[in-house]
């Protein structure tokens, strides 16, 4: 009865992890090798893509904060009061002369303490050729920085171009003064990952140009090759034209 029992007794089936591996093991295997293709040969410009979307936002997240405020000063001729081609071209100069320290002496608005680097990295001057509209953009780690070293370098360049009127002819007057920034200019955390993404799609892609070529140039070499076995093949050798006797 015993051994009966014992016949008629199912196999025991294969573990659940067994099983699932026999159903999923010829895809997982087709995957692999499919991942593993194109590893080798979109590898290297993936990880192009992949470094520059990670640097840009790297230094979105990481770079620290910047803010940036602008005052704007106009020159005018002193005798008419309006401006002139002598006022733009005065415009140009006071716009070279703004961010260096002897012009910041005359301002008698102090300058922020404990920040970094010269004047010229916190005050950057822009001109117009058309008009003598002079912009003075200030940048500082906090909103109240940006804005005083802007102020400072307007009322310099006015009280610089006042001491030098009987000069130069023209007046340097005050149009706005700066207000501290509600947001920061930089990081752009938008602008950070699409800049350096598209940085690394453009190395990729010379990349991808640079592997390419190589691929073509070792498939010529291959082409240009005379197989080993087509040069050993046997020839046939001359077919003999002369008669055959046959002894009797």
């Amino acid at each position: 009865m015993m051994q009966r029992r014992d016949a008629r007794r199912r196999p025991p089936r294969p573990p659940r992890t067994v099983r699932r591996a026999g159903r999923f093991g010829p895809a997982a295997r087709r995957l692999r090798e499919w991942t593993t293709a194109t590893a080798r040969r979109f590898g290297l410009p993936i990880a192009f893509v992949l470094a520059g979307f990670l640097g840009g936002l790297g230094y979105a997240v990481f770079a620290p904060t910047t803010y940036t405020a602008a005052a704007f000063v106009l020159v005018v001729d002193a005798g008419e009061g309006r401006s002139g081609p002598a006022a733009v071209s005065f415009a140009q100069a006071f716009g070279r002369l703004a961010p260096l320290p002897e012009t910041l002496a005359y301002s008698s608005l102090p300058l922020p303490d404990g920040e970094s680097g010269s004047s010229r990295a916190h005050i950057q001057a822009s001109t117009s050729p058309d008009t003598p509209l002079i912009k003075l953009a200030g940048s500082g780690r906090t909103a109240r920085d940006a804005a005083a070293y802007a102020n400072a370098a307007a009322d310099a360049l006015v009280r610089y171009g006042t001491s030098h009127r009987s000069d130069t002819g023209v007046r340097v007057a005050l149009m706005t003064l700066a207000e501290p920034p509600a947001a920061p200019s930089s990081p752009n955390l938008p602008l950070g990952v699409a800049v350096g993404t598209a940085s690394g799609i453009l190395l990729a892609g010379l990349a991808a140009a640079v592997l390419s070529g190589r691929r073509g140039r070792a498939g010529r070499r291959e082409r240009g090759r005379v197989p080993s076995a087509a040069g050993t093949a046997a020839v046939p050798g001359p077919v003999p034209t002369g008669r055959v006797e046959v002894g009797s």
